[in-house]
């Protein structure tokens, strides 16, 4: 896992399908984070992390995979 953004808070916070606002939070049931995209017409979904930083950073890497895909 790349630690280039690990203390950079700016980062990986859009969804990579439709741009809006993700979230990450901790799901109380597993004691794990995950993050998700607000929009109700996305169903984009990131869950089984187990520090909201891997979250943040799976966010990025996500965001990043797919963009390449849709260039």
């Amino acid at each position: 896992m790349s630690r280039d953004y690990v203390d950079d808070l700016r980062w990986g916070w859009r969804c990579p399908r439709c741009d809006a606002d993700a979230t990450v939070t901790k799901d109380p049931r597993t004691e794990t984070f995950l993050w998700e995209c607000p929009e109700e017409s996305c169903s984009a979904i990131g869950f089984g992390f187990s520090s909201r930083r891997k979250a943040r950073i799976a966010l990025r890497e996500y965001r990043e995979r797919y963009n390449e895909i849709y260039r």
